[in-house]
């Protein structure tokens, strides 16, 4: 659930203003450093809460400037994405490595938490545990399975996180109306249209992850997966516009209509991304129209 953390402080920071809500903002990062210091010892709790943090500034900003809620969260969610690798590539430029062996630096320094972790799937007797165990003893493979997958979990985390707590801030649009008015609602990002032109960067994605080997760039590959997944899940926001609208059309409404959209998201994703791609030929909504009865 602390991937919808950002939708509380967004909306304190709505309804109570700039100065309360960032206040009760800095508490919480001030709270998180130290149980990340003091209890868990650990700071991911806190760079998890700081990006929190700026994720509910950035909703609350989006609202109270009366921006378009899509345009604001691809916005903001691209500007987020390139500061953060910046600083990242910054860092590793400051250290004269490759990024590979930026990671590795990374992996030997905490040797111990990877010694425990083969530990605990030693003692797991799971089916696959003897391969992880022997992946676990190659930290050159760990590294590129790292910089493969990270900038794609990367790029899908931001935007789930801000699409997910716009929505839920939309959808408290009668809160928003007692303290702004704003002229959105969810239903403007039900209505997320990927424009055209992205199904040739799509297929172009397509032919790296299938032919990447052969162009001889070891992360040709990666760079195909990661591009289908970034512009997949965009795909998926207009999907699930239109699956939204044929639940409506057929009348599912209320908790029914609740378990069915989570079973979907979690179980059929990947279908919802066909729809919303798809849905740019095909035009799926002209279809959920009931005919007028005559009197």
């Amino acid at each position: 659930m602390s991937v919808f953390a950002p939708f509380p402080l967004a909306l304190a920071i709505i309804l109570y203003g700039r100065t309360k809500g960032l206040l009760v903002g800095v508490l919480g990062l001030v709270l998180s450093m130290v149980f990340a210091l003091f209890v868990h010892r650990d700071l991911t709790l806190f760079g998890f809460y700081a990006c929190v943090f700026i994720f509910g500034i950035g909703i609350a900003e989006i609202v109270k400037r009366g921006i378009s809620p899509v345009k604001g969260i691809v916005i903001f969610g691209l500007s987020f994405i390139l500061l953060i690798s910046a600083g990242f590539l910054s860092s590793v430029k400051n250290k004269n490595v490759t990024v590979e062996q930026y990671v590795l630096q990374q992996l030997e320094q905490n040797s111990d938490k990877l010694a425990e972790l083969k530990k605990n799937v030693a003692a797991s007797n799971q089916e696959d545990s003897i391969e992880f165990q022997q992946m676990l003893d190659r930290p050159d493979l760990i590294a590129k399975g790292m910089i493969e997958a990270i900038p794609g979990y990367f790029f899908v985390g931001v935007f789930l996180m801000l699409w997910f707590n716009m929505f839920l801030v939309l959808k408290s649009r009668r809160l928003l109306l007692s303290a702004s008015d704003y002229p959105y609602s969810e239903k403007n990002l039900l209505n997320f249209k990927v424009p055209f032109g992205f199904v040739m960067l799509l297929a172009v994605g397509l032919a790296l992850a299938i032919w990447g080997k052969e162009i001889g760039y070891q992360y040709s590959e990666a760079i195909g997966f990661t591009i289908v997944k970034c512009l997949g899940l965009f795909y998926f926001f207009q999907g699930f516009g239109v699956f939204s609208d044929l639940l409506s059309f057929l009348g599912i409404m209320g908790f029914f209509r609740s378990i069915i959209v989570m079973v979907v998201i979690f179980m059929a994703n990947y279908l919802i991304a066909a729809a919303g791609l798809f849905d740019n030929w095909f035009d799926f909504r002209k279809y959920f129209v009931k005919p007028k009865i005559e009197d």
